[in-house]
C-alpha cells in the first residue's frame, strides 16, 4: 500500500480491513468532545506536541484538523478574532508538510494567507501574523525542496520576528530549528550546528537545561558538528547532553540513543578510544536493562554492539557470552531463519575461530550459510566470505 493518509488512525489500509472496524480519529480518541471548545483546543495542542515528539505525523495532522474545525466554529458562530483561525490554518499547513503531504500543505498555507489579508486589519497584529505565516511558508518550501525560497522565508521571519517578538521565544526556536534542517539539506553543516545550538539555547531559556526539546536540539547540534568533521566539538556537545539526560533521568530512550551514538563516534576515532566507547555502551546497556523489556530490539542491538567491540578488543570470552545471548533473543524476536540470526551466527563462528574451536566455528558458519543462501535476494558478499572461512577451516583440518 501507499502512504498512510491522515483522517483516520487506520490510514490507508485495505477496504476489507476498514469494513471490519469503524473509523477512528486520533483527535476523538484523545480529546473529550463534551469539553468546552477552548478546553478541547488546549488539550489538542498538548497532544499535538506530544505526538510530534513521538514522530506520529499523521496523528498530528488529525489534531490540527480538529483544531482548525473548532476555530472555525468560534470565529463564525461566536465572533472570535480571526487571528487564531489564521494560526490554525498555518499550523495545519506545517503538519501536512512534516507528513509529506505537500499539496495539502500548500493549499492550507494559501488559505491562511487569504484569511489573514481578508480578516486582519490591525497593522501590528498583521505583522505578528506575518511571522507565523513566513515560518509556515518556510516549512512548506523546505518540504517540497524549494530550498532557496525556504531560506529567504526563514531569514525574513527571523528579521521581523526579532523586531516584533524578540529572539528568545518559541517562534525564535522554531525558526532556528527549520533553519538548521535547511542548512543540513544544503550541506552547510556548520551553519546547521549553529542553528541547532541556538534553538537549544532558546529552549533552555524558556524550559530549562533538562527539558526534552533543549536536549533534543543539543543532540542534533552534536550530530551536525560530527558530520562537519568537527569531531572533538561534537563529542563534547554530546557528552554535555548525556550528563544532563543522566541528571534528569526522565528520558531513558533518548539517553540510550545518545550513549550508543557516543560509542560509535568514539570507536570511529581509533582503537585508543575503544575502552571509552565500551564504557558508553555499558552505560546504555544499564539504562536499557532498567527501562526496557529484555526482548526490546534496542536492548538486543546494544548487546550486539558490545559483543562486537569486545571481540575487536580481544576479549573473546565476553564476546562469546554476549553473542550467545543475542542469538537467543534474536531467535525469539525474528525467528530462527531470519538474517538477523544468521549475522549473529556468522559473528559466533568468527569468535569460535579466534578461540581455535573449529568444530563449533564450522557449525555456526554452516547454519549462517544456509539462512543467507535461502534469503531473497541473497547477499553474495556475505555468502562468499562465509565460504572462504569454511574453506580455511577445512584446509586447517587437513593440514
Amino acid at each position: 500500500g501507499g502512504a498512510r493518509q491522515p483522517g483516520g488512525r487506520l490510514g490507508a489500509r485495505s477496504g476489507a480491513m476498514r469494513s471490519k472496524k469503524p473509523f477512528e480519529s486520533a483527535a476523538s480518541e484523545l480529546v473529550p468532545e463534551i469539553e468546552h471548545p477552548l478546553e478541547q483546543l488546549r488539550l489538542l495542542e498538548e497532544k499535538a506536541q506530544e505526538l510530534g515528539r513521538a514522530g506520529d505525523v499523521d496523528a498530528v495532522v488529525e489534531c490540527r484538523m480538529k483544531q482548525l474545525a473548532l476555530h472555525k466554529v468560534l470565529v463564525h458562530l461566536y465572533y472570535f478574532p480571526v487571528r487564531d483561525l489564521v494560526l490554525a490554518q498555518a499550523a495545519l499547513a506545517e503538519a501536512y508538510a512534516d507528513g509529506g503531504y505537500s499539496r495539502q500543505a500548500q493549499d492550507h498555507l494559501a488559505k491562511a494567507k487569504e484569511a489573514c489579508f481578508g480578516g486582519v486589519h490591525d497593522d501590528g497584529q498583521a505583522q505578528r501574523l506575518q511571522v507565523d505565516l513566513l515560518i509556515a511558508e518556510g516549512s512548506v518550501q523546505l518540504a517540497v525542496d524549494e530550498l532557496d525560497l525556504a531560506r529567504r522565508s526563514l531569514e525574513q521571519a527571523a528579521r521581523i520576528g526579532f523586531q516584533v517578538f524578540g529572539e528568545y521565544t518559541p517562534r525564535g526556536a522554531r525558526i532556528q530549528q527549520l533553519s538548521g534542517l535547511l542548512a543540513q539539506r544544503q550541506k552547510r553543516l556548520e551553519d546547521a550546528a549553529n542553528a541547532f545550538q541556538m534553538a537549544a539555547r532558546i529552549h533552555e531559556s524558556l524550559d530549562g537545561a533538562e527539558h526534552e526539546e533543549t536536549l533534543r536540539w543539543r543532540l542534533r547540534a552534536a550530530e551536525a558538528l560530527y558530520l562537519a568533521q568537527k569531531h572533538s566539538e561534537a563529542l563534547e556537545e554530546q557528552r554535555r547532553a548525556i550528563q544532563d539526560l543522566q541528571t534528569s533521568g526522565v528520558l531513558p530512550a533518548i539517553l540510550i540513543d545518545a550513549l550508543s551514538q557516543m560509542a560509535r563516534w568514539l570507536e570511529g576515532e581509533g582503537r585508543e578510544h575503544d575502552s571509552s566507547a565500551l564504557e558508553s555502551l555499558k552505560s546504555a546497556e544499564q539504562v536499557a536493562d532498567q527501562e526496557l523489556d529484555k526482548e526490546d530490539p534496542k536492548v538486543v542491538e546494544i548487546k550486539r554492539d558490545i559483543a562486537l567491540l569486545q571481540l575487536k578488543m580481544g576479549n573473546t570470552d565476553i564476546a562469546l557470552e554476549y553473542l550467545q545471548e543475542v542469538e537467543y533473543l534474536e531467535r525469539r524476536l525474528h525467528g530462527s531463519q531470519s538474517t538477523n540470526v544468521a549475522r549473529t551466527l556468522k559473528a559466533l563462528g568468527t569468535v569460535h575461530m579466534v578461540r581455535r574451536n573449529m568444530e563449533d566455528s564450522e557449525r555456526c558458519f554452516q547454519m549462517a550459510l544456509r539462512i543467507f543462501e535461502a534469503a531473497f535476494p541473497p547477499n553474495k558478499d556475505i555468502i562468499r566470505d562465509i565460504r572462504a572461512k569454511l574453506n580455511s577451516i577445512l584446509a586447517a583440518s587437513n593440514a
